[in-house]
């Protein structure tokens, strides 16, 4: 890791200390209950960051912010940027999900590849079947899910969208697009994912068994349960004030 990649986490790592729940930028424009909704289907990961849940920009400190979008995405210019947010809006983690399905739901010993693409096809599918293997318990104990039974329906599109919207504000933040271009993004994340999830707690579900089979069992997972039993339940947390 180089010595820009280290600083860059070190500042990260002081803000994570600050640990300003919700927080709302001062004077910000009005959005409407649907902005505001749409917004928030980023709750998860503008909470991670310590972001703002009351506006399209994210932080004073947009130096980070394109950081963060070239560390995490490789998103350095509006080609990259554009690219990886139609990614996230057709495509994303969810397709791995669907041709890891039959295995994980113990309904069959062969993946679904046919809803891949060719070059998805070169992805290692038995990393993403270990991972939800090793966090199955985590899941259980944390009453994400029942068991593995329930991976036969359930649909990790909440994690693609929730980070959607997150990387759409750090890329008009960071100028790649404009405030027409990010509102177009967060919109269709909001509408998509009121047609998948009936409420903000199935979105949740969604997006932690998404997280589990992106990166495994670990203690930022164990977080991220935290920060979603907060917004399921805080007076004060923007899910709510504004159902899905």
């Amino acid at each position: 890791m180089n010595l820009k990649r280290l600083m860059n986490n070190a500042k990260r790592l002081m803000k994570s200390f600050q640990n300003v729940a919700y927080a709302c930028k001062e004077n910000a424009p009005a959005l409407s209950p649907e902005q505001y909704a749409a917004i928030n289907v980023g709750a998860i990961n503008a909470e991670q960051n310590q972001y703002y849940c009351n506006c399209l920009e994210t932080e004073p400190d947009k130096l980070d912010v394109s950081n963060r979008l070239n560390d995490y995405y490789g998103i350095v210019d509006r080609e990259s940027a554009l690219d990886t947010l139609d990614w996230l809006l057709h495509r994303g983690h969810h397709v791995y999900f669907e041709a890891i399905r039959p295995v994980i739901a113990n309904s069959s010993s062969e993946f679904n590849t046919d809803v891949l693409f060719e070059e998805e096809k070169d992805r290692s599918l038995m990393e993403y079947v270990n991972n939800i293997k090793e966090s199955l318990e985590t899941l259980v104990d944390e009453h994400v899910v029942r068991g593995a039974s329930e991976f036969k329906t359930l649909s990790i599109v909440a994690w693609d969208l929730g980070r959607l919207v997150l990387v759409t504000r750090c890329c008009f933040d960071s100028q790649y697009i404009s405030e027409g271009e990010a509102w177009q993004y967060i919109i269709a994340a909001y509408e998509k994912s009121k047609e998948l999830y009936p409420n903000w707690s199935e979105f949740a579900k969604g997006y932690v068994v998404g997280r589990a089979m992106w990166r495994g069992s670990d203690l930022s997972l164990s977080g991220i349960i935290s920060i979603v039993e907060g917004l399921l339940k805080d007076d004060n947390s923007p899910w709510i004030k504004y159902p899905l």
